[in-house]
């Protein structure tokens, strides 16, 4: 089965990563269409257990844990153990850099967390759990995509062709 769909942003799968990059293209003012092989929004996301470690966020605080990203990106790598020479250390900065940032746009969209956990080898308790669970990522992302109108098809496939330039069949 093809179809024909005009967007200026197509997103492959959706899971918290697809719907949130989807959500803020759509922000921006983009067309936006998610595509998602299963009947549900969800991805590895449904499957993990809803949590993500954070520098500096208002729980760090409260427990009177000052933490640093360049503490938060030195623990990354112990955490990666052996697996750490594969470890892309830019995204690794990114991704520590920008954590408070990410860990508020979430509350913002009313996910709520518990924490700091401990999770050695992190020097500080940087773990945060998702409440209830990890469906209210999803549940709050979809929300969030529909707000500004993005397409999330569920049950459909992509399936891209070397022909006619970048152009792909849905």
């Amino acid at each position: 089965m093809s179809a024909h769909t005009d967007a200026d942003v197509i997103v492959v799968g959706a899971g918290a990563a697809g719907l949130a990059a989807a959500s803020e293209a759509a922000r921006l003012g983009r067309r936006v269409v998610v595509i998602e092989k299963n009947a549900c929004a969800g991805g590895m996301t449904s499957w993990s257990v809803g949590t993500l470690t954070a520098t500096n966020t208002p729980h760090q605080l409260r427990a009177g844990i000052r933490d640093t990203p360049d503490e938060h990106f030195e623990d990354l790598a112990l955490h990666a153990g052996q697996f750490a020479p594969r470890d892309n250390l830019a995204l690794r900065r990114i991704l520590v850099d920008n954590s408070n940032e990410m860990f508020k746009w979430l509350s913002d969209l009313g996910i709520m967390f518990i924490g700091p956990i401990p999770d050695p080898p992190h020097r500080y308790p940087r773990l945060h759990g998702v409440v209830p669970g990890p469906e209210a990522f999803v549940y709050r992302l979809k929300r969030h995509c529909r707000k500004f109108g993005v397409d999330i098809r569920l049950n459909t496939r992509v399936h891209l062709g070397t022909h006619r330039g970048t152009q792909c069949r849905v």
